[in-house]
């Protein structure tokens, strides 16, 4: 059984966390009527202005983490005009009306009815979290439909049974995300004399990919699906776990995080033009005027292609990029330049054409769209063979750990909650002892795709090291930590796995720790903690998930 904190003690703590932010926003926004003040009378102050700044910096990135979302986002935009008239000249500026801000974040604050919904943990539930793909199975065969479906079930689809293609025919309303189909699942002299035209007059109806299935292993019977409209065909008995990996290929509609382009121009016009078909083209864009901020521009937005112009007038664009360079952190980082004029005279600088481009103004917005996509997948896909797990497609041991250790970082300046777990194969030496090294690795690929199936993409999940897993949930408290993991080990001990001649299945132990009942430690320290969990559940007698609170460490 797992140990959890009663939810009245939750509720209370992150009440009590509402309110002492609350007592926060107080003092911040007599802040920033005091900076409203100073900037009103002395409007050339650079110092007050970047006050300013910093101030609405901080409220912007804190107050959507305590529910506060319309205040959170109103600051930013505050922030932004703050930051556009900073980069410009003293002669240059415009007057803000800082004083009439004030007056509005406050009248947000007082009518803001987003709050209530509490700290980072008030996400959907665990149930919500994720929208499981909707598979259809067509299939004649009862039995074998129940234990396909209760098989792919486990994997986190919902799965709906039609016994054949005129039950399917009634469902042309609806919309899966999948149709799963025995190819002979008709009885009709149709299906028999032309299973092709037969096949594509029932599937017109639907858009979603059709995976076909049969017991006949054979190029006539593949040729038929393909003809048939089917993009895969899988021979029974089916490997369901080839399966499942298959489908969540399909049917993952979740769209790839858009590449973020730091944009490096003194010519505001043109930065403004580029920003917004960058964006236009789903990309984050931000904006950098002044090079002398570029390093902690690259901190807080952690760009994945630097666009560069080779006018600034004090220091040249090569230099930016050499300083690039010459970070540890950024050196891989593509950089693609913006000259103003003809390149002839700087196609022979080395500096230059060791660029991962060079375009001239007036810049083709295509072909710049073309090639930062281009990049960016580029770094992604280096990224991933240097971070993940061949095996699993999680993160390495090392790209887990720092992942934490970053996540520690963000939590301590933005207040975000979040879990960690460590998660470990019970008797997994028991499998490479019976059934060999190779059903093993198995076994550890599948509880790979199982993660990535029930977590959301913002949550981190890594391989640890052999059959231990560690897992970063983000925006989670420890009833969803529970929730989430527990619903993992009941689908996972579901899984039918095959051993040569044998079918078998295994369970996993796990244990949770929550950051923000722990607000001292670091990251090293809750890992740890989330190790004690997992051992204390193993010790209780396996397949089971243990909470790391100071009275469940107490009592064993």
């Amino acid at each position: 059984m797992s140990n959890s904190s009663p939810p009245s003690s939750l509720t209370t703590r992150l009440e009590a966390l509402k309110l002492a932010y609350s007592k926060r926003l107080d003092s911040e926004l007599e802040q920033l009527r005091f900076l409203a003040k100073q900037i009103t009378s002395k409007p050339n102050d650079t110092a007050y202005l970047e006050q300013l700044h910093s101030t609405l910096h901080t409220l912007a990135g804190s107050a959507g983490t305590f529910g506060f979302n319309q205040l959170g986002r109103q600051a930013r935009l505050f922030e932004q005009q703050v930051q556009q008239e900073l980069a410009k000249k003293h002669t240059d500026r415009q007057p803000l009306a800082v004083l009439e801000w004030v007056k509005q974040l406050a009248l947000i604050v007082d009518s803001d009815t987003e709050p209530k919904t509490a700290v980072s943990f008030s996400t959907p539930n665990a149930e919500t979290l994720i929208e499981k793909p909707k598979v259809w199975l067509i299939e004649r065969d009862i039995i074998l439909a129940e234990y396909t479906m209760q098989q792919l079930e486990s994997f986190g689809f919902r799965v709906k049974h039609l016994k054949d293609a005129d039950e399917l025919e009634h469902h042309t309303s609806e919309s899966p995300d999948l149709l799963l189909i025995d190819h002979n699942a008709g009885q009709t002299e149709a299906l028999k004399s032309d299973p092709v035209a037969f096949w594509q007059q029932y599937l017109n109806a639907f858009s979603c990919p059709r995976l076909f299935m049969g017991v006949e292993e054979t190029f006539t019977a593949r040729l038929r699906a393909l003809r048939s409209g089917g993009q895969a065909y899988f021979i029974k008995p089916l490997d369901i776990i080839k399966l499942s990996s298959y489908i969540i290929e399909l049917t993952n509609t979740e769209q790839t995080a858009p590449e973020r382009v730091l944009l490096i121009e003194d010519n505001q016009g043109l930065a403004q033009d580029y920003q917004t078909a960058l964006g236009e083209a789903g990309m984050e864009v931000m904006v950098l005027e002044r090079p002398e901020t570029l390093f902690e521009a690259m901190s807080e937005f952690n760009p994945e292609i630097v666009l560069i112009s080779l006018g600034f007038p004090d220091v040249s664009g090569v230099e930016i990029a050499t300083l690039l360079r010459q970070t540890d952190r950024w050196r891989q980082l593509p950089i693609i330049y913006l000259a103003p004029h003809s390149t002839t005279h700087l196609q022979a600088d080395p500096l230059i054409t060791g660029a991962d481009g060079l375009l001239t103004k007036p810049i083709d917005i295509t072909l710049l769209i073309k090639l930062c996509r281009a990049r960016v997948q580029q770094l992604r896909e280096r990224e991933q063979a240097r971070t993940q797990d061949g095996l699993t497609q999680l993160l390495k041991h090392a790209s887990i750990k720092e992942a934490l250790h970053n996540q520690w970082l963000i939590s301590k300046r933005q207040a975000q909650g979040y879990c960690v777990v460590m998660l470990d194969i019970d008797h997994f030496k028991r499998v490479n002892d019976t059934y060999g090294h190779s059903v093993g690795d198995v076994v550890i690929a599948t509880t790979g795709t199982l993660l990535k199936q029930r977590f959301r993409r913002t949550d981190k999940l890594g391989r640890y090291g052999g059959e231990e897993f560690m897992l970063i949930l983000l925006h989670c408290d420890l009833q969803q930590a529970e929730k989430m993991v527990n619903g993992l080990r009941q689908d996972f001990s579901a899984i039918q796995f095959s051993g040569g001649q044998q079918r078998f299945s295994c369970t996993i132990s796990a244990g949770i720790v929550d950051s923000q009942q722990f607000p001292n430690d670091d990251a090293e320290t809750l890992l740890n903690r989330a190790d004690q969990a997992l051992y204390l559940a193993k010790n209780r007698g396996r397949n089971r998930v243990c909470l790391a609170t100071p009275e469940a460490i107490s009592n064993d």
